[in-house]
């Protein structure tokens, strides 16, 4: 009898761990968030967002390549399109004005002083200046002026024609960079 009793015994609590254990399934099973379906609808909210950072980066891959790229590129455009003297300058715009036909009258530099957004060892030239010719020439030279080796920025452009002679006079402001001397 002894031994039935104990075998009872060992039933009963063999029979509480399971009920214990169905009791904590039922559980898993009712709580938010533990059913298949949410679970799925989880994931699918997940991958969604792993998709959208991926076309967030996409434009970055590669960046390290293009950023080498550009420096080569703005060292090139310093050596050959920014001048290092007044005179390369004048003679460009000289040029320019002798291939095009125009008469320039009074071309007039100044040098801008802004700390705002500086290039490194460059400063600011504006030049002013009134050239006149047939519209045609004039037209060619903006179009030359804008096609210049040298970095030439127009900035103000001002047409008067005269209706008699044909001719046109153009105020023109525009700006390059002069490299600062070492």
């Amino acid at each position: 009898m002894k031994d039935f009793a104990q075998l009872k015994k060992r039933l009963y609590i063999v029979l509480a761990v399971l009920c214990v254990m169905d009791v904590a399934l039922l559980i898993y099973m009712v709580l938010p968030g533990s059913s298949t379906s949410e679970l799925r609808a989880k994931k699918q909210t997940l991958q969604a967002q792993v998709d959208e950072l991926k076309r967030e980066v996409a434009p970055l891959k590669g960046l390290d390549i293009q950023l080498v790229q550009t420096r080569q590129d703005i060292k090139g455009m310093y050596q050959d399109r920014i001048p290092s003297q007044w005179s390369q300058v004048s003679a460009a715009l000289q040029r320019v004005t002798h291939e095009t036909g125009v008469n320039a009258q009074s071309i007039k530099y100044s040098v801008e002083h802004s700390d705002k957004g500086d290039l490194p060892n460059v400063q600011r030239v504006e030049i002013d200046t009134t050239v006149s010719g047939d519209y045609a020439k004039v037209a060619r030279f903006i179009n030359a002026l804008e096609q210049e080796k040298l970095f030439f920025v127009i900035r103000q452009i001002t047409l008067n024609s005269a209706q008699e002679s044909g001719t046109v006079t153009l105020q023109i402001k525009f700006g390059t960079f002069l490299k600062e001397a070492a």
